[in-house]
């Protein structure tokens, strides 16, 4: 099958099966995620059209672009929840932990393709450049954005040329910040760790996400209970049923069936990727795809992970699946830029 064909029906498959969930569980909000999607092939065209040598050689200012507009939704973003992560711009007010995304990955590659990580001083440089944002956004607070920043940052790493003993270090350092979580983790953060190891500790307070989850994806049975015939996502016993629980959502209307479409598709998009990368001849190209890869595949795994009960609840959206306009709106740009990465391997393997 043509590479481009098959991208496009594993993200169609996708978004339409996002689209249709929240059709079913908040009707209000279909035609806004409807809109965006409009907006998003723009953005995705754009990308698609990026000449990356140009956007390589800026790759310095994107990144600082990147963090001044993380620094600036700390002063004059708007919180909601305790939570200060959307800098508003007029009635549209983006996420910019999710805007920022696509951005980071050229810049990163950009630094990694001129700057071996064999020499201390460049990895010294990458780690503090990689940490900026990853604090900035741990402060907003959101922990799930900060995992995806520091997955992102780890990839592309360890694929652009961090060293085997290296890369073990760093692994062993990191379980010894363990000890450390309570005094970095805000009170409600321990709280879903502590839920994530014994959810029925606390059935109704903590551990209540996560066992409302795996019930309403244990009751979709082998075809699920139809469209709009989720009664835990329709009755309120889900939370976020359109966001962090959509996949239980999903499940529940759609059962296993949908369950392993949805899964497919994802393994065809990511094998796709992967595939593609491995084709790609010049260094800063392979970046960009790790990192596209990176985000995909750690939100995919973590979001299905924590509906599944598998994995601490962090808040980490499912790729183009979950509602949120800046979420799709970035993921839809790494689907551009992953098209054009498809046009540049060589055109006998197309």
């Amino acid at each position: 099958m043509n590479k481009k064909l098959r991208l496009l029906i594993s993200v169609g498959l996708l978004v339409s099966f996002g689209l249709t969930t929240i059709w079913s569980t908040v009707p209000d909000l279909f035609w806004i995620q409807l809109g965006f999607l409009a907006i998003g092939l723009l953005v995705a065209f754009v990308f698609y059209k990026l000449d990356f040598t140009i956007a390589m050689s800026l790759s310095t200012l994107i990144y600082v672009f990147s963090i001044f507009l993380l620094a600036i939704t700390l002063f004059f973003g708007e919180n909601v929840r305790g939570a200060t992560r959307w800098l508003g711009v007029g009635p549209f007010a983006p996420q910019t932990s999710e805007i920022v995304k696509p951005l980071l990955i050229l810049s990163y590659a950009g630094f990694l393709v001129n700057h071996q990580l064999t020499k201390l001083k460049n990895l010294l440089l990458y780690t503090i450049m990689a940490g900026i944002p990853i604090v900035l956004v741990k402060i907003q607070p959101d922990l799930g954005s900060a995992l995806v920043l520091s997955a992102l940052a780890g990839f592309m790493a360890i694929f652009g040329g961090l060293s085997v003993k290296k890369t073990v270090l760093i692994f062993f350092f990191l379980l010894l910040i363990i000890p450390l979580a309570p005094y970095l983790l805000k009170d409600y953060q321990l709280d879903r760790l502590e839920s994530f190891i014994n959810p029925y500790h606390d059935p109704r307070g903590r551990g209540y996400n996560v066992i409302q989850s795996v019930i309403a994806i244990g009751s979709g049975g082998l075809f699920g209970k139809g469209v709009r015939l989720g009664t835990q996502s329709h009755l309120n016993f889900l939370p976020e049923r359109h966001t962090d629980f959509i996949f239980a959502s999903f499940a529940e209307e759609f059962g296993l069936l949908g369950i392993s479409l949805t899964l497919i598709a994802y393994f065809s998009l990511l094998s796709l990727l992967i595939n593609t990368v491995e084709k790609l001849k010049e260094p800063e190209h392979r970046l960009l795809g790790v990192g596209i890869i990176a985000i995909f595949l750690f939100q995919t795994v973590v979001n299905i992970g924590m509906n599944l009960g598998i994995m601490p609840v962090t808040g980490i959206t499912l790729p183009l699946f979950s509602y949120g306009g800046s979420s799709l709106l970035s993921f839809m740009a790494l689907l551009g830029m992953s098209a054009r990465l498809l046009e540049l391997t060589p055109a006998h393997q197309i």
